[in-house]
């Protein structure tokens, strides 16, 4: 019989945390409490002690070279493998959500909440992580590229591999989409969403979740992504002028002309991911219906 696996409750009870509320979950692991200053970031079932390792030595390096800029990073104080699953103990981070301040802000707070989640995106191409090739930070080395466009195609190519199948031809046709070399790599989140984005009093206060998303690319990318996920299937709370006022940003800072080829090239990379159905209807919408 194999052995059992601990349920993520039972985690919280060998931390002395039962009951601790949930913060949040994503694809790759669920978030609790663990009182006012930290965090328990519990895996899903089937990760490897050895990955949560590289992200804690990647998360370190980012948090070490944000210093300077007016919103924190995770910052992992350990990493540890238990009954089975393997868990980080992170800081906790100031600020809300920017996805639930968007249900709750109106007028002149939120436009400046909107203002400084968009200059936010920008600054995070400043964080001085150096790498050799462009692409993935963590794992994802067949990616990886001495161009951008090497691993802009690369990335269209793997999710042609695994995107579903009637979105298949236009996953193919992204992964011929030329989007322009940048002058000089830089990190880019590429998750960069309201969801991922803590703010209080209007300003950005921490970003979230830089993980195998994260990438060594065109600094611009963070730019269009972060006004992409603006869209309703991602962002549910953002409205239409929000979105006006994130394209007349764009504009303000000579971005328009590629953001539509960048963005269908974001819904081509996503498009692997079928468990999200929010971020698979805003793929086959960008894929199917805008790009007809």
């Amino acid at each position: 019989m194999p052995p059992m696996i601990a349920s993520d409750q039972d985690i919280l009870a060998r931390l002395g945390h039962s009951g601790a509320p949930r913060l949040g979950a994503g694809s790759e692991a669920q978030v609790y409490a663990l009182g006012e200053d930290r965090v328990a970031r519990i895996m899903r079932p089937g990760a490897r002690l050895v990955e949560a390792e590289a992200r804690a030595a990647l998360l370190r390096e980012i948090a070490a070279n944000a210093r300077r800029l007016p919103f924190r990073t995770p910052a992992v104080e350990s990493v540890h493998e238990m009954d089975g699953r393997v868990l980080a103990i992170e800081a906790r981070l100031p600020g809300e959500p920017v996805s639930h301040l968007l249900t709750l802000c109106k007028g002149e707070d939120r436009e400046k909440l909107l203002a400084d989640y968009l200059d936010s995106a920008a600054t995070i191409s400043t964080i001085a992580v150096a790498r050799p090739a462009f692409g993935p930070l963590l794992g994802g080395e067949s990616l990886r590229a001495p161009r951008w466009e090497g691993f802009v195609q690369a990335r269209s190519r793997d999710s042609l591999a695994t995107c579903p199948p009637d979105l298949r031809a236009a996953v193919a046709l992204a992964a011929e989409t030329m989007l322009p070399e940048p002058e000089r790599p830089a990190l880019v989140h590429l998750d960069y969403f309201p969801g991922n984005v803590l703010a209080r009093h209007n300003r950005v206060t921490a970003v979230l979740d830089f993980g195998p998303s994260a990438v060594i690319g065109d600094a611009r990318m963070e730019a269009w992504s972060a006004v992409a996920y603006l869209d309703p299937e991602i962002s549910p709370a953002a409205t239409d002028a929000d979105r006006a006022q994130a394209m007349a940003w764009l504009a303000q800072h000579n971005l328009i002309s590629d953001y539509m080829p960048a963005k269908r090239w974001l819904a081509a990379a996503w498009s692997f991911a079928h468990d999200d159905a929010a971020l698979m209807a805003w793929c086959r919408r960008i894929l199917l219906t805008d790009a007809a």
